[in-house]
């Protein structure tokens, strides 16, 4: 059973995401939420007390047949004094002769009224979170570990596996690298002393898993950071480099 007693709330929430592009600037996204039809007939008959369920129901199936063969008879079709719906062609035509050729493949374009605009200008949203673009290492593991327990053991000059968000490396200035550990248990600050992995040495590059062997300068016995720098982030060149450490150490053995 459909639950109808909810309050209207107009102060929704967004997602913020640093532009690539303008320094202090963010991109706000709304997560989309979609209403489907029966809820939609819930709410009408919720709402508009004896009306018919199934009567209503019928009355949109007829509508939507309408507007689709308007649509395709080539017209903007007003949808409920909320939007037009028109059609538009998919790509250009490039030809000697256009007044010969036909065009082929239409796609779907909505644009709203004043109404609606006015009433959308009108809401205030809360932020839920502020993304962060930098990579996010979730995971490190030893991919041909037989043990479990083996797994978080990397051994020199074999493989290792890092699982996350946003690991994909790409530009002039990305890398994976091997932060040595201080005395203190912090990351070296001085980029000089981190051992960075050969391009070659990395097998396997995706925003959710990097493949790569250990670089044979690291010393075993020592601990340390691993670090990944990128200049892309969904595909998106950034302008600057983000990089993304690991949380905890690891340790290299023979």
């Amino acid at each position: 059973m459909t639950n109808t007693d909810i309050k209207h709330e107009t102060n929704f929430a967004v997602t913020l995401s640093p532009c690539s592009f303008k320094e202090n600037t963010y991109i706000a996204r709304v997560p989309r939420r979609t209403v489907t039809t029966d809820r939609i007939l819930d709410l009408v008959v919720a709402h508009n007390t004896g009306i018919d369920r199934y009567q209503v129901e019928h009355a949109m199936e007829l509508v939507a047949k309408e507007i689709l063969e308007q649509a395709e008879l080539g017209f903007a079709v007003d949808i409920m004094k909320i939007g037009k719906l028109y059609i538009a062609p998919c790509k250009g035509v490039q030809s000697l002769t256009p007044e010969s050729e036909s065009v082929t493949g239409f796609e779907a374009r909505f644009s709203v009224n004043d109404r609606l605009r006015k009433r959308l200008k009108e809401l205030t949203a809360t932020v839920t979170a502020v993304t962060d673009p930098s990579p996010q290492i979730s995971k490190i593991e030893n991919p041909v570990a037989e043990k479990e327990s083996e797994k978080e053991i990397l051994k020199a000059t074999f493989s290792t596996r890092l699982s996350g968000r946003n690991l994909k490396v790409a530009g002039d200035n990305a890398g994976v690298f091997f932060i040595p550990v201080l005395g203190n248990g912090t990351p070296e600050s001085d980029e000089q002393k981190w051992v960075k992995v050969p391009d070659s040495f990395i097998t396997h590059n995706t925003r959710c898993v990097l493949e790569f062997y250990l670089p044979r300068t690291l010393k075993t016995g020592d601990r340390y950071f691993i670090a990944v720098r990128t200049m892309e982030r969904n595909g998106t060149k950034l302008k600057q480099a983000v990089t993304g450490i690991s949380k905890i150490p690891v340790t290299v053995r023979d």
